[in-house]
């Protein structure tokens, strides 16, 4: 019985000697990453910035393809068609859930055809109002919202988008009624707040900031569980009586399922390496976003858990696209 014993872990250590030789070996020729967005935006700079830092460490050139349109569908579906090598890299957004219960004709799952990376950083989202808007938080905010009686309205960078939805749920939590506005962008989503042509919007912070702090626009309550160092005055949701309120974006990477173990790995320690680098943190911060870095069976649980409140959003806002 000795004698199996040494064998089997004889066998065991060569097993797992030859997959981190397999895993180090990995990539042995360039590689990709796919952004479903156009270049410009923060998620195509965070991917710029990693991409540089992951070439590094991988000893390869990795290129960084936007291929926009069809709602990021077109990007998502570029790397569900290509070859599970590992080559192809995702990176993904709130509307990678969003998408499955916005489109019924969806051409893939995205849970179930596609592996996680990595939860790579996030932003929170702001309430903010137009400066005539009688609030000075959320409490008064809830209070003149019911008082309008449903014609208030609230403004959003896209039917279905993360902005849109977690408004939806803010209304669904707080019991208030809003028409809902939906922009092209968040540019003209903010023109059009500041214009006074609508009342309200949740919006990633970093869009926003400028424009509260120069009194363009008031922030009522930060939706995550901490203040935002950038506006330290401008309280959580919790602290203004919503319990356990949260809405923003996040940012991550994902692969086509049945990609080898070993070059998932891989690309989860390339990935959480850089962005544990100074100079990458010191980005992200410009960039407004907190860094997150999670392993891949957190970012799963995580896939899983917004895919079911994003479902609960679509079906409150009735939004579809066919």
């Amino acid at each position: 019985m000795k004698r199996i014993g040494i064998a089997l872990a004889t066998a065991a250590t060569l097993a797992f000697s030859a997959a981190s030789a397999v895993a180090q070996s990995f990539p042995d020729q360039p590689v990709r990453i796919v952004v479903p967005y156009s270049p410009g935006g923060s998620g195509d700079t965070l991917t710029r910035t990693l991409a540089e830092q992951v070439s590094k460490r991988f000893g390869q050139s990795v290129v960084v393809e936007n291929k926009p349109g069809g709602g990021t569908v077109i990007g998502a579906q570029a790397v569900a068609n290509a070859p599970a090598d590992g080559l192809s890299l995702l990176f993904v957004a709130a509307s990678f859930v969003i998408n499955e219960h916005l489109m019924p004709k969806l051409p893939f799952k995205p849970l179930a055809d596609f592996a996680p990376v990595t939860l790579a950083a996030s932003n929170p989202h702001v309430l903010v109002v137009h400066p005539s808007v009688p609030a000075n938080d959320l409490q008064e905010f809830i209070a003149w919202a019911k008082a309008r009686n449903g014609q208030a309205t609230f403004a959003s960078f896209g039917n279905g988008s993360s902005g849109h939805l977690g408004f939806e749920l803010l209304k669904k939590a707080a019991g208030f009624d809003m028409v809902h506005v939906p922009y092209k962008g968040v540019a003209p989503a903010t023109t059009d707040l500041i214009g006074g042509q609508v009342d309200a919007m949740l919006s990633d912070l970093p869009q926003v900031i400028q424009y509260v702090t120069s009194g363009k626009l008031k922030a009522i309550a930060i939706a995550a569980a901490e203040r935002a160092p950038t506006l330290p005055e401008v309280p959580t949701m919790d602290e203004s009586g919503l319990k356990d309120f949260r809405s923003g974006s996040w940012y991550g990477f994902v692969v086509r399922a049945g990609t080898p173990e070993q070059a998932i790995a891989r690309w989860s320690e390339a990935l959480v390496a850089a962005l544990h680098e100074p100079s990458v943190q010191a980005r992200l911060e410009q960039l407004g976003m907190d860094t997150i870095a999670s392993t891949r069976e957190a970012f799963g649980r995580f896939l899983a858990s917004e895919s079911q409140r994003y479902a609960e959003a679509v079906r409150l806002s009735g939004a579809r696209v066919d």
